[in-house]
């Protein structure tokens, strides 16, 4: 569900800018391609093509290569800064699918994706750092009932999906934590088909391959401005441009989180997100024992619930292949959380002194042998000073409103085509953030074929049925005019559970460590709108009467609350104000304790 920040006002409509011409420099930048930057395959703009692709990330990368691949010969891209110098050049440098938590047949494409990547990189040798981890990927939880939703979530993939359910270990014993390196987390979800690499690297090959063939014709630096049909004609439009004019009958946006600006009606259905990464110095240790796994990391602090995604660098003689540790996330902690935040100009300072300080919150980056602890024991303790970060940036991804990407043809627009809203998922928005990757390719392969189809006056519309029956693209990934309806009914604002950050983790989070009080909704906190919700009066009965610490991060301070109802009273009050839900809480709340003065100092109220 899409979430906005706390001023609405900038968030309806919004209309994302140009890309920034001066980004935070990206780690994967800093030896950037000496063929490709600042390439123009034409002196001159061309005043017609076949199709124009507007993005060359990955998505616009494997675009060109299928319809190079299906002979269409005249295929110009445009991109606004240099080469692959958005989203895919920033990101985390992940490619894993994720095989749980969502439906099978949206699973089983992210596995596709993963292993048609694997095979382009194996068959032609692409130098891109690809390197699949044999030990899996580590998906470590560090509160007991996010971990519980993900065990019946696996339990439910065994059940529906066998073959894919093989694919998923869980694990809760504590020694076997340690040697995953989580040895604070409750509990982990192993799976098979992770691997790191250098994003750029791999779109850097495709494409100068693709120019060397005389495939495709690339002009950087040429942002898009506007579209409109040619001629008031509905077969063709042209693509305006500071450099001039293009006139053709097929655009294809690889544009994500940029999609807005030339396709209004896309500005609520695919939203820019601010999102930073850190390349930073490792430990002795990990230069001696390199991390086996990919990580993502869902955790818990005293205040606030935070994300993190991690791998690790090669370590070779190499110029630059030092084992960096590549730590992202934190989006937290970002001004507005990173929502509809279209510029990479800037780093969030708060963001990135949490990924140079916090990473041995997560992992165990110092012992050269399993460690076990409890959970809570060390889990908030200061260790070490900072590790020493490289390169810290950022990079704007594209929120979906629905939780999918947005693949096909633009409703009732004849001729433009779109692959984006590749980051984000329906019920993991705040720690996976690697949906790009292994959803990317395969996706702008099906838009391309689609294209090719269309000019060949064939049935485009049958091709993509065809498409999702052989499960080459989800159905929940189609572009339609149905689905966009039932996507702009959605809520723009912020769920309940949203709402109440930061009072969500000053509330539910602060008493965990401190009294070992147990965490309540974590990430349901949603459904306690409803009235009669079981989950929510059976967790109020059972804290109604503990005292907990009420934090605030603000002025840093702390009160001892003697029951969790009154605060939460509180908190519920106020979600429900901007909600316009209190009916619902006031039936919810009845019951609770009230009337003993709380002093709640939070100024973001």
């Amino acid at each position: 569900m899409l979430i906005v920040n706390e001023d609405d006002s900038s968030s309806q409509h919004h209309e994302p800018g140009l890309p920034s011409p001066h980004p935070t420099s990206s780690y994967w930048h800093n030896h950037p391609s000496p063929f490709l930057h600042h390439h123009r395959t034409t002196a001159r703009l061309p005043s017609s093509a076949d199709v124009v692709i507007i993005g060359s990330g990955i998505s616009g990368a494997f675009a060109a290569r299928t319809l190079a691949q299906e002979r269409c010969v005249d295929v110009l891209m445009l991109e606004a800064r240099e080469a692959c110098w958005g989203a895919t050049g920033r990101n985390g440098g992940h490619c894993q699918p994720l095989l749980y938590g969502q439906s099978a047949d949206v699973s089983a494409f992210q596995l596709r994706n993963f292993l048609a990547i694997s095979s382009l990189v194996r068959d032609h040798g692409v130098a891109c750092e690809w390197e699949e981890m044999e030990a899996g990927g580590c998906h470590a939880f560090f509160s007991g009932p996010s971990f519980e939703d993900a065990k019946r979530e696996v339990e439910e993939l065994r059940t529906c999906n066998p073959d894919l359910g093989a694919l998923v270990r869980v694990i809760s014993q504590k020694m076997e934590l340690a040697e995953l390196r989580v040895p604070n987390a409750v509990g982990a979800i192993v799976q098979t088909h992770a691997a790191k690499l250098s994003p750029y690297k791999l779109v850097s090959w495709i494409l100068e391959a693709l120019i060397k063939q005389s495939k495709i014709n690339l002009q950087t630096s040429t942002p898009v401005l506007c579209l409109s049909p040619s001629d008031g004609s509905s077969e063709k439009w042209n693509v305006q441009t500071a450099r001039g004019t293009i006139t053709t009958s097929h655009v294809l946006f690889t544009t994500n989180a940029y999609t807005g600006r030339l396709l209004p009606r896309f500005r609520d259905l695919v939203v820019p997100v601010r999102g930073q990464m850190s390349a930073l110095t490792p430990t002795e240790v990990l230069l001696k024992e390199p991390l086996i796994h990919t990580y993502s990391f869902m955790g818990i602090e005293s205040q606030a619930v935070y994300e993190g995604y991690l791998i690790q660098r090669p370590i070779s003689s190499a110029p630059g292949d030092k084992g960096q540790l590549m730590f992202g996330g934190a989006r937290s902690l970002a001004r507005h959380k990173g929502m509809y935040v279209d510029n990479d100009d800037s780093i969030d300072e708060p963001v990135a002194k949490y990924l140079r300080s916090k990473l041995e919150t997560f992992l165990d980056i110092e012992s050269d042998k399993p460690v076990v602890s409890s959970f809570g024991s060390t889990f908030a303790q200061e260790k070490r000073n900072e590790l020493a970060a490289e390169k810290e940036w950022t990079g704007v991804m594209g929120f979906s409103r629905d939780g999918f990407p947005w693949v096909g043809a633009v409703p009732e627009m004849t001729g433009l085509w779109i692959s984006v809203g590749f980051t984000g998922h329906v019920d993991r928005q705040t720690y996976m953030f690697w949906q790009g990757m292994p959803n990317a390719a395969l996706s702008a392969q099906h838009a391309a074929c689609l294209i090719v189809a269309a000019s060949k006056g064939e049935s485009w519309r049958g091709q993509e049925q065809n498409a999702v029956k052989e499960g080459n693209i989800p159905f929940c990934y189609i572009s339609s005019r149905e689905r966009m309806e039932r996507a702009e009914k959605l809520p723009q604002v912020r769920t309940l559970g949203q709402l109440i950050h930061p009072l969500y983790g000053l509330l539910l989070m602060g008493l965990q460590a401190a009294i070992n009080a147990p965490t309540i909704f974590p990430k349901r906190l949603q459904i306690t709108t409803k009235p009669g919700n079981s989950f929510f009066d059976d967790q109020l009965d059972r804290t109604r009467d503990r005292p907990f610490l009420l934090n605030d991060t603000v002025d840093k301070r702390e009160w001892l609350v003697p029951e969790l109802s009154v605060a939460l009273h509180i908190a519920l009050a106020w979600a429900s104000k901007q909600l316009g839900h209190s009916d619902a809480l006031n039936r919810t709340l009845q019951g609770a304790v009230s009337g003993t003065a709380v002093r709640l100092h939070i100024t973001q109220l």
